[in-house]
C-alpha cells in the first residue's frame, strides 16, 4: 500500500551522487505516491541520468517517478514546484547529495500517526571529512552534532497555506525563514530523533576559498528574511568593535589575541560539546581559527553586500 506523500527532490548537479539518492528513494520500506525530482537549472548529466532510471525502472513501481524542469535555480523555488505539482495529502523533503535511511518515510509517516501532528522533520548528523571540512563544521553547527533540517521533513501540504511558500529565488534562507514563521503563527514543528541524515561527502567545505564562496553567498541571502535579525546583530557588533579600536587603539594587540581564543577555540569546542574533535583530529589546533577567520571575513562581505542589496531594492520599491 503507498502512502499518500509526495517526496519533492530539489537537485543542481548531483550526477555523482544522483544513483545513491534513486537507490534509497526506490527501496523505502513503505513506498510513496509518487516522487518528483525539481531540476534547479542543473548544468551536467543529473537529469539525464534521472530520466534514463525513470524510464528503464517505473515499471517496476505503484510510485510515479517524475522528473521536472520549470525554470527555477534555487533551492526553495524548486520545493516551491514540487508543492505545486503533488497530488498527495503530505508533503516530505529531501535533498539529492544526503544519505537517509530505508525506513525514513515510514518513520516519519508512523510518528505523526502516533503524535497526531502536522509537521515532523529529522535532524541532519554533521562530522566533516577532512581538516577543513571538520573545522568548518565545528565552527558553524558543532563537530558530531545533530541538528533539524527541512531534508527529512513530513509536512500536511494544507500547512502551505497559512504559511505560503518558502521565499522564492534566494540560494539560501529558506531554511531559517520557514521554521522562523512556524514559530510566529504558532504552528508547532516536532522533530523525530530517530531519523537522521548525513552528507554523502563534503559537508560544508573542503578548500578556503570553496568556504568563502559559500559563506558570502549563504550570509547575503539570509539579509531582509522576515524574523530574522542576526545579521543586524552581526554588523552592530563589527561596528563596537571599530568603535572600541578607535577610541582604544592601543588595545589592539590584546583584543585580537582575545578574538583569536574564542573564535578559533572557545566558539568551537563549545559548540561541539568538548574536546573530541582534537583527539579525531589534532590537526583541528591549526585549523580551526583558520577557518574561524574565513567565515567570519567572509560573513562581513556577504552581511553587507545583502545589507546594501536590500536596502537599495527596497528604496528603489518605495519610489
Amino acid at each position: 500500500m503507498l502512502l499518500d506523500i509526495t517526496v519533492v527532490f530539489p537537485y543542481y548537479n548531483e550526477n555523482k551522487t544522483i544513483k545513491t539518492t534513486l537507490d534509497l528513494i526506490s527501496r523505502q520500506s513503505k513506498m510513496p505516491r509518487e516522487v518528483i525530482f525539481v531540476n534547479s537549472t542543473s548544468s551536467d548529466k543529473t537529469s539525464e541520468t534521472i530520466d534514463n532510471w525513470i524510464r528503464e525502472n517505473q515499471n517496476n513501481y505503484q510510485t510515479k517517478f517524475l522528473n521536472i524542469f520549470e525554470g527555477s535555480n534555487t533551492p526553495s523555488s524548486s520545493k516551491n514546484i514540487g508543492i505545486k505539482n503533488c497530488t498527495s495529502s503530505w508533503v516530505a523533503f529531501m535533498d539529492c547529495g544526503l544519505l537517509f535511511e530505508l525506513n525514513w518515510i515510514e518513520s516519519q509517516w508512523n510518528y505523526i500517526q502516533d503524535k497526531k501532528v502536522e509537521i515532523v522533520s529529522g535532524q541532519v548528523y554533521l562530522e566533516g571529512i577532512g581538516s577543513i571540512d571538520q573545522a568548518a563544521v565545528a565552527q558553524t553547527y558543532g563537530y558530531k552534532k545533530r541538528m533539524p533540517c527541512i531534508p527529512s521533513t513530513l509536512v500536511k501540504k494544507s500547512i502551505f497555506e497559512k504559511t505560503g511558500m518558502f521565499i522564492e529565488n534566494r540560494r539560501a534562507g529558506y531554511d531559517i525563514a520557514w521554521p522562523l514563521l512556524l514559530k510566529k503563527l504558532g504552528i508547532k514543528r516536532s522533530i523525530n530523533p530517530s531519523v537522521i541524515v548525513k552528507y554523502n561527502g563534503i559537508n560544508i567545505a573542503n578548500k578556503i576559498s570553496f568556504l568563502l564562496y559559500k559563506r558570502i553567498n549563504y550570509t547575503r541571502a539570509t539579509v531582509g528574511l522576515k524574523y530574522h535579525f542576526s545579521p543586524y546583530y552581526y554588523l552592530l557588533i563589527l561596528l563596537l568593535i571599530f568603535t572600541f579600536i578607535g577610541l582604544f587603539p592601543t588595545s589592539i594587540i590584546q583584543l585580537l589575541y582575545v578574538y583569536i581564543l574564542s573564535r578559533g577555540y572557545l566558539i568551537p569546542i563549545k559548540k561541539s560539546n568538548g574536546l573530541e574533535m582534537f583527539r579525531d583530529n589534532p590537526y583541528l589546533i591549526i585549523w580551526l581559527p583558520i577557518v574561524g577567520i574565513a567565515l567570519d571575513f567572509g560573513g562581513t562581505i556577504g552581511f553587507l553586500l545583502g545589507f546594501f542589496k536590500y536596502h537599495l531594492n527596497a528604496r528603489y520599491l518605495n519610489k
